[in-house]
């Protein structure tokens, strides 16, 4: 029963901290999004699909050393847009841009994924010409060769995770809503097709605090720690099992006749069943009823026991022989 019921313990407390968690947590999922063909030979926009293709297509018109070129084009460029007039965030807030790759296909050559902010004028059901509008934003941070507008990805997994927290406060005082333009940079043709909103891993916007360090997280761990603790010892009490045992025996028997009536109270066990330290009292409740003449009491006093238990023998006390003491003192009363 060991490992049930700390396995039990550690999950509740893995629960409370999670929806603590969670109580600061705010996500936001895309409220429109598309991807752009920007080819060579079609301009078009595409609104009703499970996926935002992410591409880039690299040609190499001449294959001589001496005069190498390239035409690159962008089949798909996503356009995210998000909804934030509900958001309220602080200085101490951070915000994550989180995509899900369907699939990434790219050839020798890594590929990256870029992402800068656009103008929020635009739906699902804008035209290019729209769409061309509000991508200036963009074209202007490239022509200015500005590196701290990017935001980019380069782990090589599927999930893509873009830092926007400065954005984010940029954009809320400006208006409600945030838009991200997409692009895929290689030396070579690639394409990344990303979960659209349409599917159930759309892109999101994740929302919280900057976690605190330091002194709350030692903290969490001494929790923890009290808890597991707590589930060794429910691990150690066992009926039947305990290595510290307290054998109970057959109480309702041995302490008979009279029926205890209150509880008995066995106070912090753990502690006063230690050698040389049995001088605590065992609270039998009220025993004036089964012990008289003379009255007892409320509390058998067990003095200092050590001497007669043996230390070896302290980690088990059997309380059926304190039957034979109660005989034992109801005799020399009556006598």
């Amino acid at each position: 029963m060991h490992r049930p019921i700390r396995g039990m313990v550690l999950l509740l407390l893995a629960a409370v901290l999670a929806g603590q968690a969670e109580g600061n947590l705010t996500v936001i999922p895309a409220s429109e999004d598309v991807y752009i063909n920007m080819g060579e030979n079609s301009l078009s926009v595409f609104n009703q699909s499970d996926f935002l293709l992410c591409s880039i297509d690299v040609v190499e018109n001449n294959q001589t050393l001496d005069n190498l070129t390239r035409e690159i084009s962008y089949p798909g460029v996503p356009a995210i847009q998000f909804d934030i007039s509900d958001i309220n965030l602080s200085q101490d807030d951070m915000a994550v841009l989180l995509l899900k790759a369907e699939s990434i296909r790219k050839g020798s050559d890594p590929v990256m994924a870029t992402l800068v902010t656009i103008g929020s004028a635009w739906n699902e059901s804008s035209d290019y010409t729209t769409f061309l509008i509000n991508l200036l934003p963009a074209w202007n941070i490239v022509k200015n060769n500005d590196a701290t507008a990017y935001s980019s990805n380069t782990d090589g997994d599927t999930v893509f995770a873009f830092d926007v927290s400065k954005k984010l406060q940029d954009a809320g005082a400006e208006g409600d809503r945030i838009s991200f333009l997409l692009q895929a940079f290689s030396n070579s043709s690639a394409e990344i097709a990303f979960f659209s909103r349409e599917s159930d891993r759309g892109p999101c916007l994740v929302i919280m605090p900057y976690p605190q360090t330091g002194v709350n997280v030692a903290l969490d761990m001494a929790r923890m720690e009290e808890m597991d603790s707590i589930a060794d010892m429910s691990g150690e009490l066992q009926p039947g099992n305990l290595s510290s045992q307290l054998q109970l025996g057959n109480m309702s028997s041995s302490l008979e006749p009279g029926n205890l009536g209150s509880k008995l109270q066995l106070g912090n066990m753990s502690n006063s069943l230690e050698p040389g330290n049995l001088s605590s009292k065992l609270q039998l409740g009220n025993m004036s009823r089964s012990m008289d003449p003379g009255n007892l009491g409320s509390k058998l006093q067990l003095g200092n026991m050590s001497s007669s238990l043996e230390p070896g023998n302290l980690r088990t006390l059997n309380l059926s022989n304190i039957s034979d003491m109660i005989q034992t003192s109801r005799m020399n009363l009556t006598a």
